[in-house]
């Protein structure tokens, strides 16, 4: 590990807000990239039902899915990518698999993501097996093997490995863009599902809610066809799927503009150089200019559903659907941790957020050495953060421990690292998933909060000990509760009320 030299010599000054570029600032907007593309990626990949009994059917799926299907990816009307999927018989059931790749414009640099799914299921289309692998600015692996009514899950990225036993709720099937339920007893108009999820990355199960809304035709490889329109919902975002009577899939309008579209192999793998900047498309416009370090501020919300957001309580004050924000005062760091309902939610070791690992525990205590003050802990890894990771975009999913190992990263692998660094150091903290203000507008963001009494939002990624009025939080949690936010993007407005 790094000498601390520079930074006990530094103590806890405040850092100068003044001297982050617009470009570094807008790194930290990455969180909204990597959120909607877990979505995308997630939701046709895993699932079950308790109530539907599949036979052993191979026209379960569409005779083309057995030959593999090719489907072009579109982001606001961009080539951008493609999905190969493909169903074989394996022993007495099934292996599904599905590769997706596709470059996206962050900041007008391209991206490149890919992705492979395999998933072994049994005849009555029940789950036995999954790997999922993320190829993105580093590998990130999920392995998963149902064990009676458990869900055993190993994730590893550069080199690090965490496992994790979930508790199923329901039988554990797998459906490949939910063919198999829709398809099972007739499609027709007004048909309804409720189908469980299971989500690896989250370690969750969850529900989405599909409605057959009617019959239409549609245009497909230059020939007009037929179709079911499925509506769908999925952690407050809306999917699409034309679907025809024999299960094969013509069209897929996924979140924030993702469009599949079925094409030949030869049309689907042709993707060139984006133009539409996925970050610009999300930001929110705001109606006042901000100072720098606003202490103070009320605005206005629209266009979600406010109740189901964390959107009251610490520094924020929420009334109607006006929303106020006050920027903590620090005063003193004595108080008792006992004061914290359930203190050690916010000190315990995570999937992602390994303070128990024996190098982020190590690198705690360089840090912090033999201070004892909690506030001044606090700063000194809030300092050390800021000044040592490296403000690049990274499409991943971060890990304390890898995050440690590479040194780089934007809001999330800041907030992450933090996070582990500061429970390590026995100093409660969670994770923040939000909106910060610059330069008229209202960007994604990632920041940690801390107890010291209080609780307070700090920013180790720009530089803000406290954090100003300008870091509106949205949820706050680990990564189940950060998928919330995906009920806000593209759909809420702020307007400016007042600020000082």
């Amino acid at each position: 590990m790094s000498s601390l030299k520079t930074v006990v010599l530094a103590k806890i000054k405040y850092i100068d807000m003044a001297n982050i570029t617009p470009k570094r600032f807008f790194y930290a907007a990455i969180v909204v990239l990597w959120v909607a593309t877990t979505a995308l990626l997630l939701f046709r990949h895993y699932g079950s039902n308790q109530s539907v009994p599949f036979a052993a059917n191979k026209n379960i799926f569409s005779e083309e899915l057995y030959k593999g299907q090719w489907m072009g990816l579109y982001y606001k009307g961009e080539k951008t990518g493609y999905s190969h999927r493909k169903v074989e018989k394996a022993g007495d059931g099934y292996k599904i698999s599905e590769q997706m790749k596709m470059r996206l414009n962050v900041m007008n640099v391209q991206k490149d993501i890919e992705t492979f799914t395999t998933a072994y299921l049994g005849p009555d289309m029940k789950l036995r097996s999954f790997d999922f692998m993320l190829n993105s600015d580093m590998t990130m692996n999920i392995k998963g093997r149902v064990e009676g009514r458990n869900l055993k899950v190993s994730m590893e990225t550069a080199g690090t490995k965490s496992e994790q036993v979930i508790a199923l709720k329901d039988e554990p099937s797998l459906n490949l863009s939910v063919i198999p339920n829709i398809l099972d007893g007739g499609i027709k108009t007004g048909k309804k599902l409720s189908i469980s999820i299971i989500d690896p990355v989250t370690m969750t199960q969850e529900r989405i809610l599909l409605e057959v809304e009617g019959k239409e035709r549609i245009m497909s490889m230059n020939v007009m066809r037929e179709a079911f329109r499925l509506r769908g919902s999925f952690k407050g975002i809306e999917f699409s799927v034309w679907l025809t009577e024999k299960g094969e899939v013509l069209r897929e309008e996924s979140p924030l503009g993702f469009v599949l579209i079925k094409e030949s192999e030869a049309d689907a793998i042709q993707t060139g150089n984006p133009s539409v900047d996925i970050i610009a498309q999300v930001a929110v416009p705001f109606n006042l200019k901000l100072p720098y370090d606003t202490k103070y501020l009320r605005v206005k919300l629209s266009g979600i559903n406010l109740k189901v957001l964390e959107l009251d309580g610490g520094r924020q004050n929420l009334k109607g659907d006006v929303l106020e924000i006050k920027k903590e005062e620090i005063q003193s760091s004595k108080f008792k941790v006992e004061s914290l309902k359930s203190p050690e939610e916010y000190l315990k070791d995570a999937m992602f957020i390994q303070s128990k690992d024996p190098e982020i525990i190590s690198m705690a205590k360089e840090i912090v050495r033999d201070e004892k003050d909690t506030l001044k802990k606090a700063r000194l890894i809030y300092d050390w953060v800021y000044r040592n990771i490296r403000k690049t975009p990274a499409i991943t999913i971060p890990m304390a421990t890898e995050v440690l190992k590479s040194r780089r990263g934007d809001c999330n692998e800041h907030t992450t690292l933090y996070t582990a660094l500061a429970r390590a150091a026995d100093i409660p903290t969670r994770i923040a998933l939000g909106l910060t203000y610059k330069d008229s507008y209202f960007y994604y963001h990632a920041w940690p909060e801390i107890f010291i009494g209080q609780w307070t939002a700090i920013d180790p990624t720009l530089g803000q000990f406290p954090a100003d009025a300008a870091h509106i939080r949205i949820t706050s949690g680990e990564i189940d509760k950060q998928m919330q936010i995906l009920s806000v993007i593209g759909k809420i407005k702020i307007e400016g009320l007042e600020y000082r």
